[in-house]
């Protein structure tokens, strides 16, 4: 954060932005206890930030007695860097990012990515279909075709459905490499924030 020359930032105004992020914050101290905790950590634990002070991360986050295996915590000690890593929070995906500071301790924040997990998963389903119609024998697509045409006729399907449909038969026949490239800008432009080997590892 830069702070222009000469002016004096009352303690209450950091305080207030503490408390205004909208994803989870804390500090950890040098045993990974936690010292200061903000709203929206509170709000994903369902528990006043008030009652986590003290409380060991991991007991608090992954209710065990221990550090979780590759832990972004302890690395970052270790290494004097930011270390990140992808974690697990009941039924929600947070990219966990740790700041060590030079006093000892660090600035832990979580950033939900549930909405990329589920992206994740739709597209691998997509895929996998759009590589079984590539494999498709062409009687197959003709019956696809003139099933079509009778949910047209019949109305079970309305004409823009039935296009959307045959949109799909001809990317498949076309190949999959433009849709996929399409696919990757996609979640290139909105998932900026995420670790680089999870990026790589969805654009691969």
């Amino acid at each position: 954060m830069e702070i222009a020359a000469g002016s004096e930032v009352p303690a209450s105004v950091y305080e207030r932005a503490f408390e205004a992020v909208d994803h989870p914050v804390y500090v950890l101290g040098l045993d990974g206890a936690i010292e200061a905790a903000n709203r929206a950590t509170g709000e994903l634990l369902e528990a006043p930030s008030s009652e986590l002070l003290g409380r060991q991360c991991h007991e608090v986050f992954h209710d065990r007695p221990e550090f979780i295996e590759d832990c972004p915590f302890r690395r970052s000690c270790q290494t004097g860097h930011r270390e990140r890593k992808v974690i697990r929070i009941r039924d929600r995906w947070f990219v966990a990012s740790v700041d060590p500071l030079e006093d000892g301790g660090a600035i832990h924040t979580l950033t939900d990515i549930t909405r990329l997990r589920e992206t994740e998963a739709m597209l691998t389903g997509f895929l996998t279909e759009a590589v079984l119609r590539l494999v498709r024998p062409a009687g197959v697509i003709a019956e696809t075709l003139t099933a079509l045409a009778a949910d047209l006729e019949s109305e079970r399907l309305s004409a823009e459905e039935v296009a959307l449909a045959l949109r799909c038969e001809a990317a498949g026949a076309r190949g999959l490499s433009a849709t996929i490239t399409a696919l990757k800008h996609a979640i290139a432009s909105d998932f900026d924030g995420i670790p680089e080997d999870y990026r790589r590892f969805l654009l691969e």
